[in-house]
């Protein structure tokens, strides 16, 4: 029978792997957000550790199934992106390919998720640059290096929790948009350029007094740039549509976002706008019609931004903020 971890076998598990003395006593919480994977919380004295197990059904209304190998590409890319940016990304402790397991240090409680900070009215909007730079790095960082692609040139895991989840279902559902919908989602197959993190949004992030760091790379894989910087980007004009007394806040992340991207990255990362607004409007459709509707919205806010993403993807060149 797989193993399969929970929140009551989660210490004796890591004392089992050595991660903990075997006498050694910790409490354990389940963390919120899990959709995609079980996350554990465990301290104790000495203790700060999170450990996380990929799911192999994903938990949402639809039938969603995933490989759980993603947790070796997580494992891998989180090391490669702690390299080249070190601060940013979690420590990690302990990897178990057998059972899909990655055991990772607790950050400080005092770092909040960016999300929902945002939705507690509490922007940040100058944390858009950091965001915009580190993705810079870790994209300028790896264009064109053989041995990276060689590394995560498995594309399963980003089909299965990505492209056909959201754009192949955005298509199924809503077949009057096949004809923008369709060459983008061909794009993000063909293209293969950099590493690519695949879940970069403000809900991966947390932020606060103790600093910044950047979370979930299950998706990670060698492919196109394009898709990162849209899906930062759509969970920005997603949160301006839901919250739109804290519109110009948001717009301004966003502004910072691509600036940093822009001087970090370089002109031959940095995609033209109204392509990049078409790739974004993709994404913000696949949050009110794919597998994996935001869950922030309210019934009128999700109607709005499908307004928003339909107008954006028939008339990219009028920019992301054009309805504001």
């Amino acid at each position: 029978m797989a193993f399969e971890l929970t929140a009551l076998n989660a210490v004796s598990y890591l004392r089992e792997r050595g991660v903990l003395a075997p006498r050694a006593r910790a409490t354990v919480e389940e963390l919120p957000g899990g959709v995609s994977a079980s996350v554990i919380a465990v301290r104790g004295k000495g203790i700060q550790l999170v450990v996380k197990q990929a799911l192999p059904r994903l938990r949402v209304e639809d039938e969603w199934l995933a490989t759980q190998r993603r947790t070796e590409t997580e494992v891998a890319a989180m090391r490669l992106c702690g390299s080249l940016t070190p601060g940013a990304v979690p420590e990690i402790v302990d990897n178990d390919p057998e059972r899909h397991v990655v055991v990772m240090r607790l950050l400080p409680a005092a770092a909040r998720n960016w999300q929902d900070e945002v939705a507690a009215g509490n922007i940040h909007a100058e944390a858009g640059g950091w965001a915009g730079t580190t993705l810079a790095r870790w994209h300028a960082g790896t264009a064109g290096r053989v041995p990276v692609e060689a590394s995560f040139d498995d594309f399963e895991a980003f089909e299965e929790l990505r492209l056909r989840p959201f754009l192949e279902t955005l298509i199924e559902r809503r077949p009057d948009l096949a004809g923008e919908v369709g060459p983008r989602l061909a794009r993000l197959r063909s293209e293969r350029r950099c590493l690519v993190h695949g879940d970069y949004a403000m809900k991966n992030m947390l932020v606060g007094p103790p600093g910044r760091w950047v979370l979930d790379f299950e998706v990670a894989h060698y492919g196109n740039p394009i898709f990162d910087l849209a899906f930062f980007l759509s969970f920005v004009v997603l949160s301006a549509v839901r919250w739109r007394a804290h519109t110009s806040e948001l717009q301004l992340l966003g502004e910072g976002f691509l600036e940093g991207y822009t001087v970090a990255a370089g002109s031959r990362l940095v995609p033209a706008p109204a392509d990049l607004a078409s790739h974004t409007a993709c994404l913000i459709l696949a949050r009110t019609d794919g597998k994996s509707p935001a869950l922030f919205f309210d019934p009128p806010s999700r109607e709005r931004a499908r307004e928003v993403g339909i107008a954006m993807l028939r008339a990219p060149e009028s920019g992301l903020w054009a309805w504001v």
